[in-house]
């Protein structure tokens, strides 16, 4: 079993690791096994890598690559476009991968874990023609970036489960009256809202303990009266952050009028075929 790069100069393969080491841009290369199985990648270098599935028929460079992916900042991806965002936690330098791969008759599932954490499955695709023929495959983002490739036991469904327990901190995806998401970036953080419009900013933590948020930029869509009042709202707490803070299973944003609470967010589920543009 082997890799096999896409042709663009950008792929080092030794064995069952791949490198990029061109410029940057995307380097991709698929492996030789296909059909159902159980594999885990071994991810060096920066973060944004993405990891799934792809048969050799779709496999090309660049964009040119089309398959079921996961990664980047933690989404899924038909290989040219967004399939599910926020789907599952980033995941880079030192971090392991597996990927359970399921085919019968009618039916593609692929489900992931992050180092031994099952994360659920990912892909549910009915009625997809050829899926035993895809194969693993990567698609790299950057210099540097190495995935080492080996396979294992089928482990069962039930393995790659996502937990149902709320993890410690704040960061994550939360929901109340609107949704809410945190994610930690090196020293600062990035806070983000959707109620008609997507609004996000940066938000630095002050030598005083308290949060300082930064311009808010989002989509400048016209919402509906009652939407609108609700965004300005929300516009108002994210611009007034004070503090964030946990309540039990809760999120607590202490701003300038007051407090919400919100609760952890169920998660975007599976993507399915109507998401992957590539089928359609």
């Amino acid at each position: 079993m082997t890799w096999k790069e896409d042709g663009s100069g950008k792929v080092k393969v030794s064995g069952s690791e791949v490198e990029h080491s061109g410029d940057r841009g995307k380097a991709n290369a698929i492996w030789s096994e296909s059909g159902s199985g159980y594999w885990e990648f071994k991810v060096s270098g920066q973060s944004g890598a993405w990891v799934g599935i792809c048969s050799p028929d779709k496999f090309g460079p660049g964009y040119g690559i089309k398959g079921l992916f996961y990664g980047g900042p933690g989404n899924l991806s038909d290989g040219g476009s967004l399939a599910k965002g926020s789907w599952g936690p980033k995941f880079g330098d030192g971090d392991v991968i597996g990927m359970r791969v399921e085919h019968t008759a009618d039916r593609t599932l692929v489900a992931f874990s992050k180092n031994g954490e099952g994360l659920g499955v990912a892909f549910d695709i009915q009625g997809l023609a050829g899926g035993k023929d895809m194969c693993p495959a990567v698609s790299l983002e950057s210099t540097g970036q190495k995935v080492c490739l080996t396979s294992g036991n089928m482990p069962p469904a039930s393995a790659m489960e996502k937990s149902t327990a709320v993890k410690p901190g704040v960061e994550g995806q939360w929901t109340g009256r609107f949704s809410f998401s945190i994610k930690k970036e090196g020293e600062h953080w990035i806070i983000g809202s959707r109620v008609a419009n997507s609004m996000g900013c940066d938000v630095q933590v002050g030598s005083d303990g308290k949060l300082k948020p930064g311009h808010i930029i989002g989509t400048q869509m016209m919402p509906s009266p009652e939407l609108y009042e609700l965004e300005k709202e929300v516009q108002g707490i994210m611009s007034s952050l004070q503090e964030w803070k946990r309540d039990g299973d809760k999120l607590v944003l202490v701003h300038g009028k007051g407090e919400e609470m919100l609760s952890p967010a169920a998660g975007p589920g599976p993507a399915n075929k109507d998401d992957i543009n590539w089928i359609k």
